[in-house]
């Protein structure tokens, strides 16, 4: 069975295309601290994730929590992953070349390009219109928003968030944690470094 951890804007554009694609989903899991079951959610039951006897083989689970708090998307994925659920949700609209390699829980909306050789680490979240140009690394439960841009040959540490419009140039790494604004301009090769 498939279902959708969290409801937001991500989990409805998940929940857009499996029923383009006639493919059913069970429920949407929240934190058991969050329940409530009168959430509208697309038309689907709100179920606390302890509720569920999710197995491994079985079900699928795809992680849509947003980019606001990175680390808790991190648990929430380790978590799936550690119970064998987790899966990727890479839209028919993305345009991933076949070298690059997809980490386990990512969410990579439509239009999303992912150029030769990239390694997109798991749990990493990239809304529709961004980009990753060759050979660059992007770390787990990595943000990246719409119309952003990550040179060649970069290295983006986990849990980082580039912003709407923004660039990271190319050779360039991004330590881990570091979030830039909208319509910015990274260029630093260091942790002391700070996007312009």
């Amino acid at each position: 069975m498939n279902y959708l951890f969290g409801w937001n804007p991500v989990a409805e554009f998940v929940l857009d295309e499996f029923r383009e694609l006639n493919v059913p989903v069970e429920a949407v899991l929240v934190d058991d601290s969050c329940f409530d079951p009168n959430l509208p959610a697309g038309g689907l039951r709100v179920m606390p994730v302890s509720a569920v006897d999710l197995q491994a083989g079985r079900d699928t689970v795809v992680n849509c929590l947003g980019y606001r708090d990175l680390d808790r998307r991190l648990e929430v994925g380790e978590f799936l992953e550690r119970m064998g659920v987790s899966t990727a949700f890479v839209s028919r609209r993305a345009n991933v070349a076949p070298s690059s390699v997809i980490g386990i829980g990512c969410v990579l909306l439509g239009d999303v390009v992912v150029e030769r050789a990239c390694v997109i680490g798991g749990h990493a979240l990239l809304w529709g219109g961004s980009r990753v140009c060759h050979d660059s690394h992007i770390g787990k439960a990595v943000f990246m928003a719409s119309g952003s841009v990550v040179g060649g040959f970069c290295d983006i540490g986990s849990r980082s968030a580039i912003g709407f419009n923004s660039s990271v140039k190319e050779k360039s790494s991004m330590p881990p944690g570091t979030r830039t604004g909208a319509n910015r301009f990274w260029r630093g090769f260091s942790p002391g470094s700070s996007d312009e």
